[in-house]
């Protein structure tokens, strides 16, 4: 998982990326790190509630959008 951070580090700008690179970073750690996951459910819960998802949202297309929101709705982040 510290490959993918030390990549990306600085690569995306807007909250949204960064939002949808940590969801990324969750799913592909499978579980296998406990304590990375519970960080990364943390920051991404703290980020959804602290800017509010419609917000981050915002300029990214209807279809991209709900397909978040989806993966978010698996992942337990909302309902």
């Amino acid at each position: 998982m510290g490959h993918v951070d030390l990549n990306f580090e600085g690569v995306y700008e807007s909250q949204i990326e960064n939002l949808m690179l940590c969801v990324v970073q969750l799913v592909l750690s499978g579980g296998w790190y406990p304590d990375a996951e519970r960080s990364m459910r943390k920051k991404i819960a703290d980020k959804i509630s602290v800017e509010g998802l419609d917000n981050l949202l915002q300029g990214v297309p209807s279809e991209e959008a709900e397909l978040f929101k989806h993966d978010l709705r698996i992942l337990k982040f909302i309902q």
